[in-house]
């Protein structure tokens, strides 16, 4: 009888045991999901703070150039030791525009300038898609091979449904390598930056309005 009782109570053991660790297994799970929901969340919530920062800093800019710069700080601040450089189709080619030295070391103008190709720039222009170092290679990159060894960078397409416009080349030091949540937080201001900067182009400047 006894050992009847002993087999009955060691089964209700085991059966509370596994229910014990089903139970720990989905809180568990319950845990992991709470966290990776509080992390996107605070992203999402990251990269609207920026956007709206973002904006805002652009509403005071009052031409091109002061737009390109108010950018590239807007950069600077938002992603650690990184730099920037904004392409913009022009006529017959394409114009470089780079604010005062940044935190990065410095890549002069001209070498940029020589990296790309007018068709180049107007292909990276019509992306969907942030463009990785890999992929403008593939595109016809002819940057430095001891310059690019030095640097991680990205090109941010600014065109859309077929307009070609440029593109923001942004770039830190390799041993501190862009990442994909500060890419998608700058992606997220592109559209805005775009149309600012089509605003701007489109306005006469003050030389070439007739009394």
């Amino acid at each position: 009888m006894a050992t009847r009782d002993n087999k009955r109570a060691l089964k209700v053991i085991r059966s509370l045991h596994s229910c014990q660790q089903k139970q720990a297994g989905k809180i568990d799970v319950l845990c992991r999901d709470m966290v990776s929901a509080h992390r996107e969340f605070s992203t999402k919530l990251a990269t609207v703070n920026f956007v709206a920062s973002y904006y805002e800093s652009l509403l005071g800019c009052t031409g091109l150039d002061d737009l390109q710069d108010t950018a590239i700080r807007c950069i600077r601040q938002t992603v650690k030791e990184a730099d920037a450089a904004v392409f913009l189709l022009s006529e017959n080619g394409f114009d470089v525009h780079m604010a005062d030295v940044g935190v990065s070391d410095p890549v002069e103008k001209r070498e940029f300038q020589h990296w790309f190709t007018r068709e180049m720039v107007q292909s990276i222009s019509q992306m969907n898609r942030i463009c990785s170092l890999e992929q403008l290679l593939r595109m016809g990159l002819q940057g430095s091979p001891a310059i690019l060894k030095t640097i991680s960078l990205a090109a941010l397409p600014l065109g859309q449904f077929g307009q070609s416009l440029g593109f923001v080349l942004v770039y830190c030091p390799a041993h501190r390598p862009l990442q994909t949540e500060e890419l998608s937080r700058l992606a997220a201001v592109s559209v805005g930056l775009r149309k600012a900067i089509g605003s701007f182009q489109k306005t006469p400047s003050v030389s070439s309005i007739q009394p």
